[in-house]
């Protein structure tokens, strides 16, 4: 591992050397910034050296996937983070063939991703203390942090970066909360539990985790929660009850005696024969007549609280530079930066989800596209450089579309953070005077951005003044289908419509603003394997519907010629839809294509 620089100023110092810490450090590392890292214990990924406690990682490590691309694969395997290693890249499906596999090889894969990777990371510095003055110049300002460890040694920085994971439990403020066990100190020995009467207080991963783990030993276990159990399957965020957990919700429903109960526990105490009871309040919707109330259960041997974390010590934080906060402290505050209410201060890593519901910003697949995404707006931001682009010019419809489906077929940024938390962003600059000749491409450019929060893109200046832009997400419409059970989700949508807008399974969505309006969304259609590069079924007529689709877009908006590959009767449809709006369509069909010929249809 690489020896920190010995100053103590930078412009930017990331505090934690979890996965999103070297995640950040590696890009930064990689464009030349000046950054520090600091990490409180000896080594990278400490967190993962004790949790989850029962050290099964939740996180999927899948590491055969039948297509060859290795941004496809990516999408996959959810604890790699992210290197533009070409020849040799350090992937954690090295490690283990286990679908969940063991959380000391995601510590061993830390270790050695610093150790190939050289980062710029002090270890054994626990920062106790934040402050920030602001810095005025003239007209302008800035801050500086001034970050403190625990020997009173200060480091400065014009940008601050929070990378601490989850930072401490989150206790429900109930009396008697202290007499009990936590997730973080329970004994994992399952003797200590046979035959016993368990109460667990949590209703998501961690809760069931331990039930789980407890579930052959214990006599009963009861498990309280104050909401409804969210399932995985249902919401598709991956920080909610994942399947792999599950199993005493299996044995509750199939009468094994462990139980869920929904309740609002008020009050625990240990009674003169050492054991715990519990107070709690809970709704009746089906008596007569309906109301709530209030119960006692006693003889419980152990009561475990797994309420899960606080993504933030608002502690460290003193006045100057103390973030809002939301969901009972448990989050920061942040803007689609990840930027919280005080200027230059950021969060990333696992409190990222503070304002993500429905992708994966809860897992390293999701964060890890965060953070690289977030290292280049901090470039752009604060040190002037340009957001990366690809151009097309002039605009090659040919070229444009084939290169947007293949890079919607394997890209995995936009997979994991879908239903558009995550875009990729087309600006269409085609020039003022230029008319297309028959068959030629427009004159003019194409600039592909990609990877940006769509939420922050609506807000700059470039994309609002845009005469014309496409914001490309990768999607899922399961809002469209309240009635269905996660279990009856498998009816491919229906390939032959022009504007897919309800198919169960995620697709690409091309949604076109002018001057940061939209006037139009196109959703191109889903596949099993949310690729647009595939044929959907064995005798598929049509496998370039994705393509010609898109076409289609470019021809109502850019006036560039449409082209439709194919003779089926999809291709005939999109074409009679379209004739009737449009004066300029050309249609290859499967002979004219052979013979090199193309006829017009009007």
């Amino acid at each position: 591992m690489a020896t920190a620089t010995p100053k103590t100023h930078y412009e930017y110092i990331v505090i934690g050397a979890g996965p999103a810490g070297v995640q950040m450090a590696y890009y930064m590392e990689k464009s030349n910034m000046d950054y520090l890292v600091v990490e409180r214990n000896d080594g990278p990924g400490s967190f993962f050296r004790t949790y989850p406690r029962h050290r099964t990682l939740i996180s999927i490590n899948k590491k055969y996937n039948v297509f060859p691309e290795p941004d496809f694969n990516m999408r996959h395997d959810w604890n790699s983070l992210l290197n533009d290693d070409e020849e040799n890249p350090l992937l954690f499906t090295e490690y283990s063939d286990d679908l969940f596999p063991d959380a000391d090889l995601l510590v061993k894969y830390l270790e050695d991703f610093c150790k190939k990777y050289p980062m710029n990371i002090r270890y054994n510095t626990n920062i106790a203390n934040i402050h920030r003055d602001e810095m005025k110049d003239g007209q302008h300002s800035e801050s500086k942090f001034t970050v403190s460890d625990d020997t009173d040694k200060l480091f400065t920085c014009r940008v601050l970066l929070v990378g601490t994971g989850p930072s401490l439990p989150h206790n429900p403020a109930i009396p008697g909360i202290e007499l009990i066990d936590t997730y973080q100190d329970h004994s994992l020995d399952t003797n200590e539990y046979k035959n016993k009467k368990v109460c667990i207080l949590g209703g998501g991963n961690s809760a069931f985790e331990v039930a789980d783990h407890l579930a052959a030993s214990a006599g009963i276990i009861h498990v309280f929660n104050r909401h409804p159990v969210k399932f995985s399957w249902d919401t598709h965020f991956v920080g909610h009850l994942r399947a792999v957990n599950n199993n005493l919700l299996d044995m509750y429903h199939l009468k094994s005696l462990h139980a869920l109960r929904k309740c609002d526990a008020t009050r625990v105490w240990k009674t003169e024969d050492g054991k715990f009871s519990i107070e709690y309040d809970m709704r009746l919707p089906n008596w007569n007549p309906p109301g709530t109330g209030r119960f006692v259960t006693s003889g419980y041997d152990k009561i475990i609280s797994c309420t899960g974390w606080k993504f933030i010590n608002i502690d460290m934080f003193d006045e100057s530079c103390k973030p809002a906060t939301h969901t009972e402290g448990k989050f920061p505050v942040l803007d689609a930066h990840w930027q919280t209410t005080v200027r230059d201060l950021y969060f990333i890593g696992t409190p990222m989800q503070s304002r993500d519901r429905r992708a994966a910003s809860g897992f390293i697949h999701g964060f890890r596209y965060n953070v690289r995404s977030l290292a280049t707006m901090l470039r752009s931001t604060y040190n002037d450089v340009t957001l990366p682009k690809k151009v097309f010019s002039p605009i090659d419809q040919e070229e444009i579309c084939n290169w947007v489906v293949k890079h919607i077929s394997v890209v995995s940024a936009l997979y994991q953070m879908g239903q558009g938390y995550l875009c990729d962003v087309m600006l269409i600059n085609p020039e003022e005077s230029a008319k297309p000749v028959d068959g030629t491409p427009t004159p003019g450019n194409v600039e592909y951005l990609r990877e940006l929060p769509e939420d922050w893109v609506k807000t700059q200046d470039w994309f609002k003044k845009a005469s014309l832009a496409i914001i490309v997400s990768i999607e899922d419409t399961i809002e469209k289908y309240p009635s269905l059970r996660a279990t009856e989700f498998f009816t491919p949508g229906d390939a032959n419509i022009s504007n897919c807008k309800c198919s169960p399974f995620p697709q690409a969505v091309f949604r076109v603003f002018r001057e940061g309006s939209m006037v139009e969304d196109l959703f191109i259609g889903g596949s099993l394997v949310v690729r647009a590069d595939t044929r959907n079924f064995d005798g598929d007529t049509n496998p370039d519907r994705y393509c010609n689709k898109i076409r289609n877009l470019f021809h109502r908006h850019v006036s560039v010629e449409l082209f439709i590959i194919g003779s089926g009767a999809t291709s005939q449809n999109v074409l009679r839809c379209y004739d009737a709006h449009h004066s300029t369509m050309c249609f290859y069909g499967l002979c004219a294509r052979a013979a090199g010929e193309r006829r017009s249809s009007r």
